[in-house]
């Protein structure tokens, strides 16, 4: 019989069988790079699918051929073909697997891998129904064979060549060549044996009997398409594998070199998994760990703070963040800051815990330290103000006995000499206050009595003792009370000390004829405390430090009543401490504005607001207040040096 071959079927035959032979090695180098557990599965997986190409080529091949005659396939013997390709792409990875592979072992592998592909051929071409009879010409059976054979030799050393370890520039190029190889090896050979095959017709009136497969081209299309479906999945989970394999030993590296304790946990917090840095640090063993065993390792007395904490994160599902002393693998503890981060899945779902620990025992020890000077720093302070003070007490009595003529009368000049010494008395007792009272707040001792404060009331009542210090200066001061209904909650004492250390600034950095202006206004739930002069402001370099202890925004040699720079620290820290804050705007040559937040208190009846006497005697000793002239507007009102 005549016999021809469909071009199309024979392209996409030769097609299918470089593709499974590019999957095979993908998947070969997969199993090179597996564990024991997994080198099994993936050794199968990729026999499999270098199976699964190597026949599907030799199957379309057997139906690309043209026959005067309707040809029909045995199904048992067609899937033994497939089992003989399948057999023979083993000895492959057999080949692949191993660590080294010598010249003669690669050579036999070749000869069985020929042999099976063989095989395969020739028992699906057994698998053929038409009737008539097939006759094979030894000689070129034995030529096909050799060619597969031979293929099969150069296709193993090429792969065998890609699997070796180390950066390979020219590896997309042999992986191209290997599976060319390995697919004309298997072509050759099919097209070879079917040269060797020569058909007879069937007799008349035959017909086939028993469960047989009609040939087509239709059926080889489907059967090659299906194929590289396959394969394409097969390819693309190799892939996705490789990358996740890489990506977790990567991350895998980054755990084990980290010096700091990582750790997975479930959703109610059980610890899964921690990195090597725990145990070497610790000392304990996985069981030791896992689960709640870790916190066995914590100190005592932080233990159920540690595990209240965690467990208040597992209920309400937030981040959490916490320090514990940890005992290390020498029995002494150390400060550790631990933090934990929730793993949520698709649907917003806590499925998992984060977390990281990281050694803090030096920094608490530098804090303790600093927070050692600190004190010692605030006890000399305050233990020097309070040494100061005493004799400059008494040179103020001394020198008001003076000036009152006990000693004697005083002609004019000595008066001048004797008002000169009270008033560097009086400033220096007012900078001695200002330190310690700095130092006070600064070591925390200072006691706070919050209570709601009207605040028009409260400012109203700094106008006498701010009044002297603006008449004296010639500086036009403006009052703009708020609602009456205002209150803040505050301390009276120190709400009072704020104002009146803004107010001191203002009039101390303003040129006589300039104005200050107090007002205030609600802005949400605090209130804000303007203090404005028309000063000559303060450059942008020094608006970040004005509020830094010993540090001023400007200081003359003409001017030698500055003070030290504590007014706007210790006018910071307080209001801090009452839950608000001080803030500057300034302009140079504009003036500058000092804004007071307090938070707001409850609306209160009116017979049931506090008498509040706000005076500060420690910061205004000696000073003597004068009622302002007050216009008929009760909500804003000025005075000035007439």
């Amino acid at each position: 019989m005549d016999k021809s071959y469909s071009l199309g079927l024979v392209i996409l035959s030769v097609l299918v069988a470089t593709i499974g032979a590019y999957v095979a090695i993908e998947i070969a180098q997969r199993v090179r790079s597996s564990g024991r557990r997994r080198r099994r599965f993936w050794t199968w997986g990729g026999a499999l699918a270098m199976g699964l190409g190597i026949w599907s080529m030799h199957f379309v091949g057997m139906l690309a051929l043209d026959l005067p005659a309707i040809v029909w396939y045995d199904p048992i013997l067609t899937a033994e073909s497939v089992a003989a390709a399948v057999v023979g792409c083993a000895i492959a990875f057999f080949v692949f697997n191993r660590a080294t592979v010598s010249g003669w072992l690669l050579g036999v592998a070749s000869v069985f891998m020929g042999a099976a592909i063989a095989g395969m051929h020739y028992t699906g071409m057994a698998a053929m129904r038409m009737g008539g009879t097939i006759v094979y010409d030894p000689r070129i059976v034995a030529a096909s064979v050799a060619v597969a054979v031979a293929f099969s030799f150069a296709a193993l050393a090429l792969t065998r060549s890609l699997l070796r370890p180390g950066p390979q520039p020219s590896a997309p190029l042999k992986k191209i060549g290997a599976s060319l190889l390995l697919g004309f090896a298997v072509a050759g050979m099919h097209y070879t044996g079917m040269t060797a095959a020569q058909f007879t017709l069937p007799p008349v009136g035959w017909r086939p009997t028993g469960l047989l497969v009609l040939a087509s081209h239709q059926l080889g299309v489907i059967v090659a398409i299906a194929t590289v479906a396959l394969l394409g999945i097969a390819l693309a989970v190799t892939r996705f594998a490789r990358w996740t394999i890489a990506t977790r030993s990567r991350f895998e590296n980054l755990l084990a070199l980290s010096p700091q304790i990582v750790w997975f946990g479930q959703p109610d917090g059980q610890i899964t998994y921690t990195n090597p840095f725990w145990y070497k640090y610790t000392g304990l063993s996985e069981r030791e760990t896992l689960g709640y065993g870790w916190t066995d390792a914590i100190h005592p007395d932080d233990r159920d703070r540690v595990v209240g904490t965690l467990k208040t994160a597992v209920q309400e599902a937030a981040d959490y963040e916490v320090e514990f002393r940890l005992r290390g693998n020498d029995d002494e503890y150390c400060w550790f800051l631990a933090r934990g981060r929730t793993g949520l899945d698709t649907e917003g779902k806590v499925d998992a815990w984060l977390g990281i620990a990281m050694d803090i025992e030096e920094r608490r020890k530098a804090e303790e330290e600093a927070w050692a000077a600190s004190q010692a720093k605030s006890e000399f302070l305050a233990s020097m103000s309070h040494e100061l003070r005493t004799p400059l007490n008494a040179i103020g009595g001394y020198a008001e006995l003076l000036a009152m003529g006990i000693r004697g009368s005083l002609n004019a000049d000595q008066a001048q000499d004797i008002a000169r010494i009270r008033r560097s008395q009086q400033h220096l007792l007012t900078l001695i206050n200002d330190v310690l009272n700095f130092a006070k707040v600064d070591a925390g001792q200072t006691e706070y009595r919050m209570t709601a404060v009207p605040v028009d009331e409260a400012l109203r009542d700094t106008e006498s003792m701010i009044a002297p210090q603006v008449l004296a200066k010639g500086l036009r001061y403006n009052y703009k009370g708020g609602d009456k209904s205002f209150s803040v909650l505050a301390d009276p004492e120190k709400l009072q000390q704020i104002v009146l250390n803004l107010l001191s600034n203002a009039v101390k950095f303003t040129e006589p004829g300039g104005t200050i202006t107090l007002s205030a206004e609600a802005a949400g739930s605090c209130i804000e405390i303007r203090v404005a002069d028309t000063g000559p402001g303060i450059s942008p370099e020094k608006l970040e430090k004005i509020f830094d202890p010993f540090v001023q925004a400007e200081r003359r040699l003409n001017q030698p009543v500055q003070g030290v720079g504590l007014g706007l620290a210790i006018s910071q820290d307080l209001a801090r401490a009452m839950g608000g804050g001080v803030t500057v705007e300034s302009e140079v040559g504009e003036g500058s504005t000092f804004t007071l937040s307090l938070p707001r208190a409850p609306r209160m009846d009116p017979t049931d607001r506090p008498t509040t006497e706000l005076a500060d005697s420690s910061l205004h000793e000696g000073s003597h207040s004068e009622s302002p002239e007050e216009t008929s507007n009760e909500n804003e009102r000025e005075y000035h040096d007439a």
